[in-house]
């Protein structure tokens, strides 16, 4: 394992590891500390990396989660007095604002232009431990978006207070699978991958080439058809009759005993024999290469998990603590993430219910209302029917599914349940990898257009959101319009 983390420190670029150097120097001399996090799978992930290293530093902390880092939430914050507050998965947009605060950054969303440069903020914090640092990929050339995630940043940090916190790369590679940094390969790529190496090295993770689709330890083989988006089987998506028929067809057993087979129970002759189908299936249907390949990738399986469960596959134990940070229990997904096996992952597994139904209704609420098509974007508003912990999700889920236009990005508004001295909406935009290959930039047209109208925004190229007054949506839709047209003709 020592060579897996000597590869991994040495992948890293010189600026960003002294960024990592300095901030855990910064967290080590602190005698009390706040974690501010997000409320995503990422920000939750990241957020246990940190306690954990708190607590094997023997240092008192505190975790609190943030939808958004708005001035309220800073102010919040602020109130908290002296000792330290270590932002994960956020900060980066808000930096320029965090002047004053004693404080670290480890976080891959795009900075804000007012922050001042990441090793200017490292050498000052040496000497006068008052300016912020961080702990940014993008700083140093590397994307966010792909090459290392909220909880990567914060693992970096980790290794650089010790290299025995290495064993903590498991929860990095959860974030990272939680913020869909495999989807543009169908694999971790770039520091991500050696953080994966290092998880594997250490025996918490296995990597293997498998299908994609979602729910393999968990869901009825046939479920896991019907619901399959990436790649749409024509024919057989959204059709439980077909998918039992295709399955049947191939000579495929659906039941064990009493018990609905998954894909984790098939063998690999009969794994074999479904990805073959399925790929015909698409050729036939002249579905292009790039399309069917989309159908396998790396997978990859937390190994000391119980088979069959939710916690085992990486990508449906991101989708648990998901449901528990966008339904305001953040605290239980990072009870699960340290070890928690009994009444918080009980808890979870209810949040994850309730998280399926809402979106079940959600999905259906947005498609009564109707999606506009604009010159280059498209839109719904959801109102107050949807709510805004989730209408990203929704935004992603429609721009993917059967008979969706991806040509444009799709962007979607929820009322906001925040207090405010006027009422404000969130707004949540999702694209695709074709669409940033063309030049779109969703974090740069979101910051700056709701900058103007005196509201917060930022993410990633390929999914971004903000806070705007709710009675300048028309003028925000014209504006995205315009500025996602030029992005898409440089």
């Amino acid at each position: 394992m020592k060579e897996a983390v000597s590869k991994l420190v040495s992948s890293i670029p010189d600026g960003l590891w002294r960024d990592a150097e300095a901030a855990a120097a910064a967290v080590r001399r602190a005698p009390t500390v706040v974690v501010a996090t997000h409320i995503d799978a990422d920000g939750i992930a990241a957020a246990s990396i940190a306690k954990l290293v708190l607590e094997r530093m023997g240092i008192s902390h505190d975790v609190q989660f943030f939808k958004k880092l708005d001035d309220a939430a800073i102010a919040s914050l602020k109130s908290e007095g002296s000792g330290l507050v270590w932002f994960t998965d956020l900060g980066s947009g808000s930096a320029s604002k965090l002047e004053g605060f004693t404080a670290v950054i480890s976080d891959h969303h795009v900075p804000d232009a007012g922050g001042r440069n990441a090793r200017t903020k490292a050498q000052a914090l040496l000497s006068d431990f008052s300016a912020p640092c961080q702990v940014n990929p993008h700083m140093h050339g590397i994307s966010g978006a792909s090459d290392l995630s909220g909880a990567g940043a914060t693992f970096l940090v980790a290794i650089a207070a010790d290299e025995r916190n290495a064993d903590l790369a498991a929860l990095a590679v959860l974030g990272s699978v939680g913020d869909l940094q495999d989807q543009k390969t169908r694999r971790l790529e770039g520091i991500n991958r050696d953080i994966l190496s290092l998880a594997v090295a250490s025996g918490f993770v296995e990597a293997e080439e498998d299908i994609r689709y979602f729910g393999r330890e968990t869901r009825p083989l046939f479920k896991m058809l019907q619901y399959s988006s990436d790649p749409f089987l024509p024919g057989i998506t959204g059709n439980e009759q077909e998918c039992i028929s295709f399955l049947l067809s191939l000579g495929i057993e659906l039941k064990e005993g009493d018990a609905w087979r998954t894909w984790a129970m098939l063998s690999s002759d009969e794994k074999a024999k479904i990805i073959t189908a399925l790929r015909d299936h698409l050729s036939m249907r002249r579905r292009k290469q790039e399309t069917i390949d989309r159908l396998t990738g790396e997978a990859y399986v937390l190994t000391r998990e119980e088979p069959g469960t939710p916690v085992r596959d990486v990508k449906e134990f991101a989708t648990l603590l998901n449901a528990c940070g966008r339904h305001r229990r953040g605290d239980v997904g990072l009870s699960i993430c340290v070890g928690d096996r009994g009444p918080a992952l009980s808890e979870g597994y209810a949040l994850l219910k309730d998280h399926r139904y809402a979106l079940r209704k959600a999905l259906e609420s947005a498609k009564n209302r109707g999606i506009t098509r604009m010159k280059h974007i498209q839109f719904f508003d959801a109102e107050d029917d949807i709510e805004e912990t989730i209408v990203g999700t929704i935004a992603g889920m429609l721009l993917g599914g059967s008979g969706s236009d991806r040509t444009a990005p799709m962007v979607a508004f929820a009322d906001s349940m925040e207090p405010s001295d006027v009422p404000m909406v969130k707004v949540s935009s999702r694209g695709t990898q074709e669409l940033v290959a063309r030049g779109m930039d969703l974090s740069e047209a979101m910051r700056t257009i709701a900058g103007r109208m005196g509201g917060v925004g930022g993410g990633h190229n390929i999914a971004a959101g903000a806070t705007i007054p709710s009675d300048r949506k028309d003028e925000f839709l014209g504006l995205l319009d315009e500025m996602v047209g030029s992005q898409l003709s440089r």
